[in-house]
């Protein structure tokens, strides 16, 4: 893993111009649906005893399959403890985008395990989701893929990322995601449907 990591660490230097110049070029969209205001959600904190969201999160997490995601003007700002609505807490990875995000051939479910069922929803082939209008604050529990279209790597609390970068490009990426506060999501083509099983 460290030699994964450390050429992610390279990787990421050499990006590190480029993705500050591509980041400026983000604009505003439209929207089809809105999520809580990042206000809600606090600064990161290293302190084990306290959360770092006002708005409990999801007991289970949600799961994102792309073709691609990139994240503009990121701010990865740490491990940070969070509060599920059956009030347990867990660490999470915290990221703070501004610049907004795009989502190539968004898949995104959830798992019901109480009826034993999976929730899709799903952009249509080719089509490139967007989030935009304001800041977002994501809590993830892994992200990976391959990390500048290039470095297959995994991200979580065991393995965070080693630099904070204003521009995070995965392909084939897979997010377990606790919770996402702030923007606004639109799905061109968006496809929902139920299916059975949670695996």
């Amino acid at each position: 893993m460290k030699d994964t990591t450390d050429t992610a660490t390279e990787a990421a230097a050499d990006a590190t111009k480029a993705a500050a110049d591509a980041t400026s070029s983000a604009s505003p969209s439209t929207s089809a649906s809105s999520s809580t205001s990042a206000d809600d959600c606090e600064a990161a904190t290293d302190d084990v005893s306290g959360v770092d969201n006002k708005v409990a999160v999801a007991d289970d997490p949600w799961y994102l399959s792309a073709s691609s995601l990139t994240l503009k003007s990121a701010d990865y700002q740490g491990i940070v403890t969070v509060k599920t609505a059956d009030g347990k807490t867990k660490k999470v990875l915290k990221y703070v985008i501004s610049g907004g995000t795009d989502i190539g051939d968004l898949h995104q479910t959830v798992k019901d395990k109480t009826i034993g069922k999976t929730y899709h929803v799903q952009a249509a082939s080719g089509s490139t989701s967007t989030i935009r209008g304001g800041t977002t604050t994501m809590y993830t529990e892994s992200i990976s893929g391959n990390l500048f279209g290039l470095i297959p790597i995994t991200f979580d609390v065991d393995n965070p990322p080693p630099l904070n970068i204003p521009l995070i490009y995965f392909t084939n990426v897979k997010v377990v995601q606790a919770a996402q506060f702030g923007g606004t999501l639109h799905v061109p083509g968006m496809h929902l449907y139920t299916t059975d099983g949670t695996g």
